[in-house]
């Protein structure tokens, strides 16, 4: 392990920061850091007369590049030790434009860029950080982010929990109150088919007494018809006789045939006592029907509108 953290500080101090890639042909500049020969050539030329530092962003001439001799001899001996243990510890995209590697991070824009990218007049004037210093911070965000988020779920968890309970409880109401309308309906509707079959006996009790009424007064009809037919024949034949035959017994004819014209009398075909009893129950059926009608109404004005 130390092996290895030895070797990543080792390509780190000869690695060159334009290209990321191990230091070719090493120079130095007037501030004293060393870059590859042709990649600060480079920047040099696209600077114009403001000729600044990469890293410390230092103004220096264009003529104090040095050859960095030390530098490169060292870079031949690490040569000589074999690639595979400089070996990057991965593998970097490179700059669309320029070629170069992408080592910064463009807050402003969120881009990656390259060393020449991020001295471009695009992200001159931006906060640009190495890729690694850009990670970790935002790395940090996330971690800030999936704290704050976890913390939601647990709550929307414990809310849930609370509501489904809550839901519950209220469905449970709901259906006790269903079983109850049930309950107390069907014992209206029972009292209700009992007040409906006490009114029905008694009318169906009057509708078979006034049924006997209705034969008993036929038949007394039909009887005085009768007797009015043959007290009128015996008029009729009386008044085709001869006096002397005429005058037999014509007392007690006529009074036969008073009498019989005052059995023609009309009688009450209904007795008194029937159409009390109707009475009496058309007024219980009043009184059943008003209070219905009171209690559907009540019950309409009272019902909730959805």
């Amino acid at each position: 392990m130390a092996s290895q953290h030895f070797s990543n500080d080792l390509q780190q101090e000869v690695t060159c920061p334009i290209c990321l890639d191990i230091l070719q042909e090493p120079v130095t500049i007037g501030c004293g850091h060393s870059f590859c020969q042709c990649c600060i050539s480079r920047i040099k030329e696209a600077s114009g007369d403001d000729f600044k530092c990469p890293l410390c962003k230092c103004s220096v001439r264009k003529d104090t590049f040095i050859p960095n001799w030390q530098l490169r001899n060292l870079l031949e001996k690490i040569g000589r030790m074999g690639s595979s243990e400089m070996k990057p510890e991965e593998e970097e995209l490179r700059c669309s434009k320029h070629g170069e590697k992408l080592h910064y991070f463009c807050e402003e824009d969120g881009e990656l860029l390259c060393v020449v990218c991020r001295d471009s007049k695009d992200h001159k004037s931006h906060n640009a950080s190495v890729m690694k210093e850009a990670a970790q911070h935002h790395q940090e965000q996330i971690q800030v982010q999936v704290a704050a988020l976890q913390q939601k779920e647990q709550e929307l968890v414990r809310v849930k929990a609370q509501d489904e309970k809550k839901i519950s409880n209220f469905m449970a109401q709901v259906e006790s109150e269903k079983q109850r309308i049930h309950t107390e309906f069907k014992d209206l509707q029972q009292v209700l088919e009992e007040r409906k079959s006490i009114l029905l006996s008694s009318i169906e009790w009057l509708a078979q007494e006034g049924t006997k009424e209705c034969e008993r007064c036929n038949a007394d009809t039909q009887a005085k018809l009768s007797s009015l037919k043959d007290a009128l024949n015996s008029l009729k034949v009386k008044q085709q006789m001869p006096p002397r035959q005429l005058l037999q017994d014509i007392k007690g004819t006529l009074q036969r045939c008073e009498k019989v014209q005052f059995q023609l009398q009309r009688t009450t075909p209904i007795p008194l006592e029937l159409e009390k009893k109707l009475n009496e129950a058309k007024s219980r059926h009043d009184s059943i029907i008003k209070s219905l009608k009171k209690f559907g109404g009540v019950s309409f004005i009272c019902m909730p509108q959805h």
